[in-house]
């Protein structure tokens, strides 16, 4: 992304703020710190720190790689450049918002803070402040001692009349290592705590309801911004802008834009409006970067590169973005070297086999000419993962994803596994509303507008199957045509129509009617059944699936259990059935040949309604036909309702007395 550094925002910090302390030696000084207070709260900060007023400069931006101390609510439309990389200590003081962010803890005002394994991997520390309506975020680099510091200051004294928060609400925590996997490797020793409290965590819940993994993926044009813009920023943009795809910053402890929007229920009411997101991580950079301080470790690229991945993982899931999606790591340029190229590959491995073997799918984010090229030249280095897509970044060309040899050939990540940031921070407007964006060209969608759905279930009948299932098209939102095939030969098409919520909340923008079932008649045995989505605008139509069925027959069937005689006749009792119908049919009797005897097999069987439920127990038949003296042949005819034909049910030879 477009690398921003902290000089466009002039600050002056003491030159002891970036030395490594302990919690017995604290970093803030007497005489050289400056009182805060905010609703009730009172801490200190460094000298030089700058304090913004959000409430009197709402268009300020929220960022973590200067020294600052911004008190209020974060604005709607921040003026913030396109992206800001690298962190550094800063704070925000904020009244509690209605959807807390994920991995909120709470803080007890005097004891000293112990940061978990997460909050030092995400750079920051989001916590509701015990006995009060705030919400507090310090963010912090490499190493935190002075953001604990700042934190270990904060009081509420006794004449402040700070309002009582209300019962904390359930939200996400820091999601337990064993909760996710990750291939092989050893683990990332933790840097030691150099505190003394832990944070108390919130009551979790569950991760809201997944989108559909194409919620990540496009094809056209995007842009990238550093925070998540507004809903009504989002929907104008929707409304009048060429764009329809955002690459969104979901974590990382080089993010340096805050994210005040960022919530599950912003992803998605954008997924509603018909957007398309990348998510992006941005985290540790190259060894030998030159601009940037929070570096992989040479030795550890492979824990380093997996706490990444699992933290991404994390941070998606709170947003409900599911597997099968993409997450991309934002890898900005450095100076290429044989050790420094090597440890980059390293990470990157590691990043994306973590993320593979987790169900999600890999991106990485670079310059053409450092980390593409690095990733492109991979494939003969071994033990190389390589990630699912690139996205590249090469500024003022043509918007085309390809011809970028020979630093990465064609037919490397083909097809529809490439970005490309053609344009980098610049502003646009459109609805009367300012973004400083990337722009981006994407060819990350193998649907490319063709229709989605499934094949959910057959259902077997007499002479007949029924297919159910759902199925949309990206380009409407009104319900499509799925047809059916039996053999290669169609007869059979609806409209996919019918209520699935289920759906719906995967595919917002669509909504949930969209579910299909529809019948087919055909012959009894085996057959191939097929159902096909038939497309609406660009695309093809598209198969949902194939299934491999038994037809059973529509003839009657049944049974006979007894033949019994006595002087000139004969009585035969069982049970018959129509597949077609659960009223009673016709049973006829033969002897030697000849008819003269039918009836309604309508006796009680409950032992019948027991092994075919649908027809139910009232199936039983008894029946006599006279016959003369010596030995014959008794059979039984069950007489066809509807399709199908006529069935023998059984013979039998008997003597009559």
């Amino acid at each position: 992304m477009a690398l921003v550094l902290a000089s466009s925002l002039v600050t002056t910090a003491p030159a002891w703020a970036g030395a490594k302390t302990s919690a017995a030696t604290p970093v803030l000084s007497a005489g050289a710190n400056q009182h805060v207070s905010y609703r009730g709260l009172e801490l200190d900060v460094p000298g030089g720190w700058t304090i913004v007023d959000l409430t009197a400069n709402p268009t300020a931006c929220v960022r973590f790689d200067v020294h600052v101390v911004y008190l209020g609510t974060p604005g709607a439309t921040q003026q913030c450049p396109a992206v800001l990389v690298g962190r550094t200590e800063s704070i925000v003081i904020q009244p509690r918002p209605s959807e807390l962010p994920f991995g909120t803890t709470t803080l007890v005002p005097g004891a000293v803070p112990q940061l978990t394994s997460g909050q030092l991997q995400a750079g920051q520390v989001v916590a509701q402040v015990s006995g009060t309506d705030t919400l507090l975020t310090a963010s912090f680099a490499t190493d935190p001692a002075l953001a604990v510091d700042v934190l270990r200051s904060l009081t509420i004294p006794v004449t402040a009349a700070a309002p009582r928060a209300p019962a904390l609400p359930a939200t996400k925590g820091p999601l337990a290592p064993s909760a996710l996997a990750a291939p092989s490797a050893p683990l990332a020793a933790t840097a030691p705590s150099t505190a003394t409290t832990p944070l108390a965590p919130s009551a979790a819940i569950a991760d809201p309801p997944p989108l559909d993994r194409s919620f990540t993926w496009h094809y056209g044009r995007g842009f990238d911004a550093c925070t998540a813009p507004a809903l009504d920023t989002m929907s104008a943009w929707r409304a009048s802008s060429p764009y329809r795809s955002i690459g969104i910053y979901v974590g990382g402890g080089s993010r340096g834009c805050a994210q005040a929007n960022l919530t599950a229920s912003w992803v998605r009411s954008i997924a509603t409006m018909g957007w398309k997101a990348q998510p992006i991580y941005v985290g540790l950079q190259a060894p030998c970067s030159t601009t940037l301080k929070a570096r992989m470790a040479p030795g550890l690229e492979w824990p380093q590169g997996r706490n990444a991945a699992l933290d991404a993982i994390v941070q998606a899931r709170a947003l409900g973005i599911g597997r099968g999606s993409d997450i991309y790591y934002d890898m900005e340029a450095y100076p290429q070297s044989a050790s420094c190229s090597g440890s980059v590959r390293a990470f990157l491995s590691s990043w994306s086999s973590t993320l593979q073997f987790n169900g999600y799918s890999a991106g990485v984010y670079s310059s053409l000419s450092s980390g593409i090229e690095d990733l492109a030249n991979g494939a003969a280095q071994p033990g190389f993962v390589p990630p699912n897509k690139i996205w590249i970044a090469s500024w003022n060309v043509p918007q085309s994803v390809y011809g970028f040899a020979p630093y990465v050939a064609d037919n490397q990540w083909f097809p529809y596994s490439r970005m490309h940031q053609y344009l980098g921070g610049h502003v646009e407007s459109y609805g009367a509303v300012s973004i400083n964006i990337d722009s981006d060209f994407l060819d990350t969608d193998p649907n490319r507008g063709s229709p989605v759905g499934q094949l959910d279930s057959t259902l077997i009948g007499p002479s007949k199957v029924t297919a159910s299932g759902w199925a949309l098209d990206p380009d409407t939102s009104s319900p499509i045509i799925v047809q059916m095939y039996v053999d290669g030969r169609a007869n059979a098409l609806t409209l996919a129509n019918q209520s699935r919520p289920d759906v719906g909340a995967v595919f917002p923008a669509a909504g949930p009617n969209h579910g299909y079932s529809l019948t087919m008649q055909t012959t009894p045995g085996l057959h191939r059944v097929c159902l096909f989505a038939i497309n609406f605008g660009p695309g093809t139509s598209r198969s949902l699936g194939c299934r491999a069925v038994n037809v059973a027959s529509s003839s009657p069937f049944g049974q006979i259990d007894a033949v019994s005689t006595a002087p000139s006749r004969v009585t035969a009792r069982g049970w018959a059935i129509d597949p077609d119908t659960s009223a009673p049919i016709i049973v006829q009797m033969y002897v030697d040949g000849r008819t003269n005897a039918l009836t309604w097999a309508n006796l009680s069987r409950p032992d019948v309604g027991v092994a075919y439920p649908a027809a139910g127990p009232n199936h039983g038949y008894s029946l006599t036909m006279a016959a003369t003296r010596g030995v014959h042949k008794i059979c039984l005819f069950g007489l066809n309702t509807s399709l199908g034909a006529s069935r023998q049910i059984g013979c039998r030879v008997v003597t009559v007395p």
